[in-house]
C-alpha cells in the first residue's frame, strides 16, 4: 500500500471504488426504479471514459486497487468492455469486477474474460419466471440468464449471485436460489434490503430466517474466516461445494467500522457513503480545468470527510429521493 493511501479521519483505508458508468437499465426492479421509469441523465452530463480513466489513474496512485463497474446496467453502455480493459491496464489496479442483471451477459462473457474481469456479480432475485417478471418488470427468460452465467463460468469468470430477499416477492424462492448456487459452484449473497429510495416501500426478509433456511437445506454452515471479495459479506462454505453462501447485513450487522469503499456516480459525484449526500462533484472539477494535483487534493478532502456510519433511521427525505439506479448498485 502506498504511503499516499487514502484514509478518512476515522482511520479507515479506502482501497475500493464502485463506478457507475450509466444510470440506464433494461430492467425496472421494484426496489430500484419506478415502473414507468425515470428521466435519465442527459448524455452530456455522464462522465466520458476518458474522464473516468483520469479519475481512476489518480485514485489508483492513492491506493485504490479494486474497482467494481456498475450501473444502472453497465453492459447497456457502448464500449464498456474497452473501458474495462483500459482500466485494468492502469498501474496499481489489481482487480476489476462487474455487477450486471445478466440479460446481456451471454453476449459479453467472452469479451469480459479477455478484458481481465475476474468476477461477475449477477443480480438474480428468483428462479421462478413469474416472480422474476414481477420483481424486474422484465420478460427476459430466467433460463437465458442461467445459461449466460454458465457460459461466463466456463470462460473462467467467478460467478456471484446477488439476491435481495423481499417478503412479498421471493421469500419462497430463496432456498432454490441457494441450491442452484451450491450445485454450480457459485457464490450467493443475500443482501439485506436497505431503506433507500423505493426500498422504503417493501419489507425485506430477516437474515436470520434465511440462515435457518440454508442450514435446513445444507446442514451446518462453516464460517469462511478469510475475506472473500471486496465487500462486507460474511460467508459460509457448504460441504461438497466450491461455492459459498454469504450475507450482507447493512442494518442488522452494521459494518460501517470496516467500510473501505467510495462510489462514483455516472454523473461524476464521488459519494463517500451510500446513506449520506456527502462527497464532491468531480465532473465540475474535471470540466473546469483543474490539474491532476488539484483533482487529487479534492478527492483526498472528500474521503477525509467520509461519515463514520450510516443511520438509516434518520434523514428520511434523503432516503426517499435517492434511487439506486442513479447512485450505482
Amino acid at each position: 500500500m502506498p504511503d499516499t493511501a487514502l484514509q478518512d479521519t476515522h482511520g479507515r483505508i479506502i482501497d475500493y471504488m464502485r463506478i457507475s458508468v450509466t444510470d440506464r437499465c433494461n430492467f425496472r426492479c421494484v426496489y430500484c426504479m419506478p415502473k414507468e421509469g425515470e428521466p435519465f441523465i442527459p448524455h452530456a452530463e455522464i462522465l466520458s471514459y476518458e474522464e473516468l480513466l483520469r479519475i481512476c489513474r489518480i485514485t489508483s496512485q492513492l491506493g485504490i486497487s479494486r474497482y467494481k463497474i456498475t450501473g444502472g446496467e453497465p453492459l447497456c453502455r457502448k464500449d464498456v468492455v474497452s473501458f474495462i480493459k483500459n482500466l485494468k491496464s492502469l498501474p496499481g489496479v489489481r482487480k476489476v469486477t462487474l455487477t450486471t442483471n445478466g440479460a446481456l451477459l451471454g453476449t459479453f462473457a467472452d469479451r469480459l474474460a479477455e478484458a481481465g474481469v475476474e468476477t461477475v456479480n449477477v443480480s438474480l432475485d428468483s428462479l421462478t419466471q413469474r416472480n422474476f417478471n414481477a420483481i424486474t418488470r422484465s420478460a427476459v427468460p430466467v433460463k437465458d440468464i442461467l445459461a449466460a452465467m454458465a457460459k461466463a463460468k466456463a470462460r473462467g469468470l467467478r460467478i456471484k449471485i446477488n439476491v435481495v430477499p423481499l417478503d412479498d416477492f421471493n421469500r419462497d424462492d430463496l432456498a432454490g436460489l441457494a441450491r442452484h448456487a451450491v450445485e454450480n459452484g457459485y457464490h450467493i449473497r443475500f443482501i439485506e434490503l436497505m431503506p433507500v429510495g423505493l426500498g422504503l416501500e417493501y419489507a425485506g426478509t430477516d437474515q436470520s430466517i434465511i440462515r435457518q433456511m440454508a442450514e435446513r437445506e445444507f446442514g451446518p454452515l462453516t464460517l469462511i474466516k478469510e475475506r472473500m471479495g471486496n465487500g462486507p459479506a460474511i460467508c459460509y462454505s457448504v460441504e461438497g461445494s466450491s461455492g459459498s453462501i454469504g450475507f450482507i447485513s447493512a442494518l442488522s450487522d452494521k459494518f460501517c467500522r470496516t467500510c473501505n469503499r467510495v462510489r462514483l456516480t455516472s454523473s461524476g459525484f464521488l459519494k463517500t457513503c451510500l446513506h449520506h449526500d456527502v462527497g464532491i462533484n468531480l465532473r465540475e472539477l474535471l470540466r473546469g480545468g483543474v490539474d491532476d494535483a488539484q483533482l487529487e487534493a479534492a478527492i483526498r478532502d472528500a474521503v477525509a470527510q467520509k461519515p463514520m456510519a450510516h443511520n438509516f433511521s434518520r434523514l428520511p427525505g434523503m432516503q426517499k429521493t435517492a434511487l439506486m439506479h442513479s447512485i450505482g448498485g
